[in-house]
């Protein structure tokens, strides 16, 4: 099954909602009297006004009059991730840091920068950072969440269970953490405790789309309640029917169930929208059903181009060339 991504860090989302303070005594740090306050709060006008290259400039000038103004730099990293220049933006937010070691916000997005950036073991080292002490304005689950995500992205499952089963203490009806848990133990212990935590999501859920997805593949690979992954499936295409993850398992589920024509038109439609290893082995599966070696092989090749060494796919494709 496919990692389901990291949701809450993907940090663009969050710049849409960044905070354009209109309460100037944000600069409060800052001498009143000094060239950096006078840039500082242009600055604040510019990102009030939507001017960000123009904030930027303002607060690059604050922090030049002044390298100690930790609301300064903090600033001009939020005006770098808005302009997207996530290099300057992460040594902005370094030496806010240095300036001010403990506060939330900055390392918060140091973490998304570093994840966004696919640097997810420096993304934990700012978010394991964050837990050392009580937090005052972000929320403990929020940041656990986050490390579950990052987990999931470099494959440890144990780490990402112990921050699933520290979310659920506090917060026990927590659909997203029960259909990650799901999916952590859908990859490393049984299926059935996949299947009761995905099943605990959608209880909690009807409508996690995420849970739906996933345990309708957990019955296709089982071969077992396929009617469940059928409906399953459909619910999940409903409420998202451009997603090519969604149309792979609903391709796979009539694979199982043996209708080829449908399983072909679904996998076809997930691998025109998706660039997924596992889509064209489903779909290289089909063709091979079907009689279709050619295409079978075709499809195979292109998912061993995205995901090299898969052994099991080169044993599929060696296979069939010497038939």
């Amino acid at each position: 099954m496919r990692s389901p991504g990291i949701y809450l860090l993907c940090f663009l989302c969050i710049c849409t909602m960044l905070p354009l303070f209109s309460d100037f005594a944000e600069a409060a740090n800052i001498s009143q009297d000094s060239r950096s306050y006078q840039n500082y709060i242009q600055g604040l006008l510019s990102d009030v006004s939507g001017e960000y290259q123009d904030a930027k400039r303002a607060y690059k000038k604050a922090v030049e009059s002044d390298t100690g103004a930790w609301d300064a730099h903090y600033r001009l990293a939020l005006d770098y991730i808005r302009l997207k220049d996530f290099k300057n933006a992460t040594k902005e937010l370094q030496s806010a840091l240095k300036l001010k070691p403990y506060d939330e916000e900055s390392r918060f997005l140091l973490a998304c920068i570093y994840a966004y950036s696919s640097q997810p073991d420096e993304a934990i080292k700012e978010c394991r950072k964050l837990l050392e002490r009580p937090l005052l304005i972000l929320n403990e689950s929020d940041v656990r969440y986050s490390l579950v995500q990052l987990y999931v992205t470099k494959k440890d499952w144990v780490n990402a269970e112990v921050e699933c089963k520290a979310i659920l203490k506090n917060n026990p009806n927590d659909s997203n953490t029960h259909f990650y848990l799901g999916f952590i133990y859908s990859e490393f212990s049984t299926k059935e405790m996949a299947v009761s935590e995905l099943r605990k999501a959608l209880e909690i859920n009807p409508d996690n789309v995420l849970a739906l997805n996933s345990l309708s593949y957990v019955y296709a690979e089982q071969g077992e309640n396929l009617d469940d992954a059928l409906s399953l499936a459909q619910k999940a295409l409903e409420i998202d029917p451009s997603n090519g993850s969604f149309l792979d398992t609903m391709g796979w589920v009539y694979f199982k169930r043996g209708d080829l024509n449908n399983a072909l038109k679904y996998l076809e439609s997930a691998s025109a929208l998706s660039n997924d290893a596992e889509v064209f082995d489903h779909l290289g599966e089909v063709y091979y059903k079907m009689g279709k070696n050619k295409e079978a092989v075709k499809s195979w090749q292109k998912s061993l181009a995205i995901e090299p060494g898969k052994k099991q796919i080169q044993e599929k494709i060696k296979t069939l060339n010497k038939k």
